[in-house]
């Protein structure tokens, strides 16, 4: 048991340095995560409309699959290399798309007379205002994702050997 610790606490420690150095190499892989899942947001959100009748069918809905659809091919089909500010960009870019969808919601549902719902009103403007901080600078987004990764990395990899000394 002790020696997994030293080993697992050792490897992800040189893990958590190599990140730190090369931190765009986590973005282009969170990148490829974050591309499928979008693709599948939009895959589900589409099946999601087809399944309803067509009185409970809202084209906002629709719109919002088929932009998670296209955004989510784009990332699966980019290059490794062209994700690091690709991925932030698109995901930015999906990001406000998403955000003015749930703003339009949340009034649309207000002209309704539904005031009580509030939530997308706050996670539209949250998406804008996240969306417009990613694009406006892309590959600082990048290595600061790929740096707190690694940061998180080295404090495990520490915290193991730490383990592993107390444990002896």
């Amino acid at each position: 048991m002790k020696w997994f610790t030293l080993t697992s606490g050792i490897l992800t420690l040189l893990i958590g340095f190599w990140i730190f150095a090369n931190p765009l190499v986590v973005t282009a892989s969170i990148g490829w995560l974050l591309a499928l899942i979008i693709f599948l947001a939009g895959i589900t959100g589409f099946m999601n409309y087809m399944s309803k009748p067509s009185e409970e069918r809202n084209s906002w809905n629709l719109l919002q699959s088929v932009i998670s659809i296209i955004f989510g091919f784009i990332l699966l089909t980019s290059s490794i290399f062209s994700l690091t500010t690709a991925v932030v960009t698109i995901a930015a870019y999906w990001i406000l798309v998403i955000g003015i969808l749930r703003l339009i919601s949340a009034y649309r549902l207000r002209q309704a007379g539904f005031s009580s719902d509030n939530h997308l009103l706050i996670t539209g403007i949250f998406a804008l205002v996240i969306g417009l901080i990613l694009l406006g600078q892309p590959l600082l987004s990048s290595a600061i994702i790929g740096r707190f990764v690694a940061l998180l990395l080295i404090a495990v990899g520490l915290s193991s050997l730490f383990i592993f000394w107390q444990l002896r």
